[in-house]
């Protein structure tokens, strides 16, 4: 058997196999409070994703769909397939990757604020989005042609709190931003359910809503009153109750 090189925290030994799969930023502990409520009655593998915790990066500038691919091979050697993925917000983007690649090791998948999809923007946004890429240019060549240390001034200036903090993952972190994971998710033939915070400002209802339309079997649910981050903690029985739902459903199919 080939040795897991992402770390993981095994919960419960009976039932339904759920492989959960954190944020950007984030580690397994993040998802625990709402995975334990399910360690009676399934078996829970929660992942901390290559880069973050305390499982190694991928490649430099590695998109989600290697993610998956590497997440395939880890599931290779977990009993329990097909499995059941439950991802928040960057793990969504790798659930849908798993589900549309490797579809014999999925089951099915949940998104929490779940994220993907390029969000519908203003003209105003995105002219000014033009403009500081341009900028970033620009600094980018009078740094490599004056010696410049503008990029550095840039990025202090209109980078994210994500793009400041990603270190050696800011490759990986720009290609997954920029990502539209549209066509892989009309690749997906398993059921989704996707649960959405009305308050999300990471990943607002409005991308469920429209996972829900490409992927061909598909639940959107907005939760009243959660946000991105505390939809998993606060929000934990109001998903969990979700989630129990949709799995009794499953066992219909």
């Amino acid at each position: 058997m080939t040795k897991s090189r992402w770390f993981h925290v095994t919960e419960g030994r009976d039932g339904q196999s759920l492989i959960w799969l954190h944020g950007w930023g984030m580690e397994h502990a993040s998802l625990k409070r709402l995975a334990s409520i399910f360690k009676a009655s399934n078996k829970n593998v929660l992942y901390d994703q290559p880069g973050f915790g305390r499982t190694p990066k991928l490649r430099d500038g590695a998109g989600t769909e290697d993610y998956a691919d590497d997440l395939a091979r880890e599931l290779e050697a977990v009993p329990g397939a097909p499995h059941i993925l439950i991802g928040h917000s960057f793990g969504g983007r790798v659930a849908v990757q798993m589900a549309a690649r490797h579809p014999t090791l999925v089951k099915a998948i949940v998104l929490i604020g779940g994220a993907g999809l390029q969000r519908r923007r203003s003209a105003q946004f995105k002219i000014r989005a033009w403009v500081i890429r341009n900028i970033g240019r620009l600094a980018r060549f009078s740094d490599a042609l004056f010696r410049t240390r503008l990029r550095d001034v840039y990025v202090q200036r209109f980078g994210s709190a994500d793009y400041k903090n990603a270190g050696s993952l800011r490759p990986t972190f720009v290609r997954v931003v920029n990502e539209d994971l549209s066509r892989t998710a009309k690749a997906v033939r398993c059921p989704a359910l996707l649960i959405y915070g009305s308050d999300d400002t990471e990943a607002p209802p409005e991308i469920g809503r429209r996972f829900e339309s490409l992927i061909p079997i598909a639940r959107f649910v907005e939760v009243p009153g959660f946000d991105h981050w505390d939809i998993l903690g606060r929000g934990a029985y109001q998903c969990e109750a979700l989630i129990r739902t949709f799995m009794d459903d499953l066992k219909d199919d």
